[in-house]
């Protein structure tokens, strides 16, 4: 009996040490230099901003292409005239997009490929929040070749003084 438990531990202890260098790897690596970097390998909200009546909201793509984004819209968000999906240069990139209630559908005509930046702008918005205050949007996304949305992150956008 002492024999099978040794043995079962073992097991299970080389199982662990398998495993945990797997997913120990953080995004966070260090330079010789004592310097931090970031490696990411999947889509994050690289910006968010409120620019005149817009919120925008950009998302880098990285890893498999995007064939899709979904975008919660705040509570606090009364209403917004249309959604646009440009890329990084301006270009408006051919999008189906349908709101159901308070959730954004972007479903992209092309997945949009690893290493472009897209820019999701919300214009002629209405909020009913005071200066200051913040809204939150929750952001997921669908890659080429996976079957589920994988959350992206959450765009924080503050809203400034108004004139």
């Amino acid at each position: 009996m002492k024999r099978f438990v040794l043995v079962g531990l073992s097991s299970i202890a080389l199982s662990v040490a398998t495993f945990l260098p797997a997913t120990a790897t953080a995004p966070l690596v260090r330079s010789q230099n004592n310097q931090m970097f970031f490696s990411f390998n999947s889509p994050f909200i690289s910006s968010s901003e409120i620019r005149g009546e817009n919120h925008l909201i950009r998302v880098m793509v990285l890893g498999m292409s995007l064939q899709d984004v979904m975008v919660l819209v705040p509570p606090q968000m009364a209403k917004f005239r249309s959604i646009t999906v440009a890329d990084e240069t301006g270009k408006m990139i051919p999008a189906k997009i349908e709101r159901v209630d308070r959730r954004v559908a972007v479903v992209f005509n092309q997945p949009v490929i690893s290493g472009k930046t897209i820019e999701i702008n919300f214009s002629d918005t209405d909020i009913t929040m005071e200066e200051g205050e913040i809204l939150l949007y929750s952001v997921t996304a669908k890659q080429v070749g996976l079957n589920a949305e994988i959350p992206i992150g959450t765009a924080r956008i503050q809203v400034p003084p108004r004139n």
